[in-house]
C-alpha cells in the first residue's frame, strides 16, 4: 500500500511539471510568467507573408542590437523598455492576436509586455517564451535589420545578396552589391547562387514590409539546402530612406578598361554599393581574402553568366594581379558590347584572412 502511495505522488508530480510547463523549467527565474504560452508551431502559422490578418507579433527586445541583428519575419520592434511610448504601434482592434517574445525562456520582457498588453484591454494576449533563439533553431530563416545589412557590406564577409522584385526594378535602383534574381525567375537563374550551401549566407530583399518575394525566394533558398539564409524586409525602399542611392560616376584609369586605383579605393571605402565589384580568382582563393564588398564570379562563370549580370551600376572586376580581370573585361565586353559602365582593376592585389588588403597599381 506504501509503495503504491510514493507511485501515485510520482505521477502527480510529473503531472504538475507537465502542466506548468515551462514555468518550472526555469530555474531561478523570479519574474511571473504570462499565463497563455505558446510554441514554435504556433507562431510559424503566423510569420509569413503575406502577412495573415488579425495578429501582431511583437519582439520585446531592445532595438539596438538584438532586433536589427536578427527578429521572426513581420514582427515590429516594440521593446519592453519603451512600451508605454510605443503603444501606439499596437492594433486598434484590441481583439487581435498579440504575440510577443524576447531572448529565450529566461527573459521577462515578453511576460512583461503582454501583462502591459492585456492591461490596456487587450483580449487575445500570448507568450512565445522560447522565444528568438527557438525560432533560430527550428525556422528555415529569420529577418534582419538594414542597420545589420549595411554593417555586412562594409565590412565584406561570405554573404551573397540577392535582389527578389522583377529584374527591371532591379535595373532601376538596388542595394549596393546585390544581384538580381526575381522570384518567379528563381529556377531558372539558380546557378547563380554561389556553390558553397554551409558557409555562405544569403540575403534576399524585394519591395518592402509588404512584398512577399524575398520570404518566398528564401524559403526556395533552404529547400536547396542553403543553411543559412536571412531576409531583409524593409527592401530597397527602406534602403534609399536610410541611405539613399548610390553615386555610380566612374572615373577610368590610363589603360583601355581600367579603372582608377585612387578613385576604386576611395569608393570601395566611402561608398562601396556605387559599383558591383566582381572578383574571378577561384572561389579558394577568395575565402582566404578579399575586397569586403566583392561577389566571387571566376572568369569561366563570368563567360557563362555574362548575360545574367546586373548592369544597374558599374561593374568592376578584380583578380591578384590584373590578368584575370583584364581578361574577364575583355570577355564580358565581347559578350555584351552594349554595356558601357564596365571596368577592372590593373593592379596587384594582396589580401589578408581578415579581408584587409593592399592594392598596387600596375605600371
Amino acid at each position: 500500500m506504501h509503495r503504491k502511495f510514493i507511485a501515485a505522488a510520482m505521477l502527480l508530480a510529473f503531472a504538475v511539471v507537465a502542466v506548468a510547463g515551462p514555468a518550472m523549467a526555469q530555474e531561478g527565474a523570479k519574474f511571473k510568467q504570462f499565463h497563455t504560452i505558446v510554441d514554435y508551431k504556433f507562431v510559424a502559422k503566423y510569420a509569413k507573408m503575406p502577412k495573415p490578418k488579425g495578429v501582431m507579433i511583437i519582439d520585446s527586445r531592445p532595438y539596438k542590437p538584438k532586433y536589427v541583428d536578427g527578429y521572426i519575419p513581420t514582427a515590429v520592434s516594440i521593446p519592453a523598455s519603451q512600451f508605454d511610448k510605443m503603444a501606439d504601434k499596437l492594433p486598434k482592434d484590441k481583439g487581435e492576436l498579440l504575440i510577443f517574445y524576447c531572448g529565450g525562456l529566461a527573459c521577462p520582457l515578453s511576460h512583461k509586455s503582454a501583462y502591459a498588453a492585456e492591461a490596456m484591454g487587450y483580449t487575445n494576449v500570448k507568450v512565445y517564451a522560447a522565444g528568438f533563439p527557438d525560432w533560430k533553431k527550428h525556422a528555415p530563416y529569420y529577418s534582419i535589420g538594414l542597420e545589420n545589412l549595411n554593417a555586412r557590406i562594409n565590412e565584406g564577409g561570405n554573404y551573397l545578396l540577392v535582389d527578389a522584385r522583377p529584374y527591371k526594378k532591379f535595373l532601376a535602383g538596388a542595394i549596393p552589391s546585390a544581384i538580381g534574381i526575381p522570384e518567379r525567375d528563381f529556377a531558372a537563374k539558380r546557378g547563380l547562387l554561389p556553390v558553397d550551401k554551409m558557409g555562405t549566407t544569403l540575403i534576399y530583399y524585394c519591395g518592402g514590409y509588404a512584398c512577399a518575394l524575398s520570404h518566398k525566394s528564401a524559403v526556395m533558398a533552404r529547400s536547396l539546402g542553403y543553411k543559412h539564409v536571412l531576409v531583409a524586409e524593409a527592401g530597397y525602399p527602406g534602403w534609399k530612406e536610410m541611405f539613399g542611392a548610390a553615386d555610380t560616376a566612374v572615373q577610368a584609369g590610363e589603360a583601355e578598361g581600367a579603372v582608377d586605383t585612387a578613385w576604386f579605393l576611395k569608393t570601395i571605402k566611402d561608398n562601396p554599393g556605387a559599383i558591383l565589384l566582381i572578383d574571378v580568382r577561384d572561389p579558394e582563393e577568395y575565402a582566404a581574402g578579399h575586397f569586403p564588398s566583392a561577389i566571387n564570379m571566376p572568369v569561366d562563370m563570368v563567360e557563362k553568366k555574362a548575360k545574367e549580370i546586373p548592369t544597374d551600376k558599374p561593374i568592376v572586376f578584380s583578380c591578384a594581379t590584373g590578368s584575370r580581370a583584364g581578361e574577364a573585361y575583355y570577355l564580358f565586353k565581347d559578350i555584351r558590347p552594349d554595356v558601357d559602365k564596365v571596368f577592372y582593376l590593373e593592379a596587384t592585389n594582396k589580401f589578408g584572412d581578415d579581408n584587409s588588403y593592399e592594392v598596387h597599381p600596375n605600371k
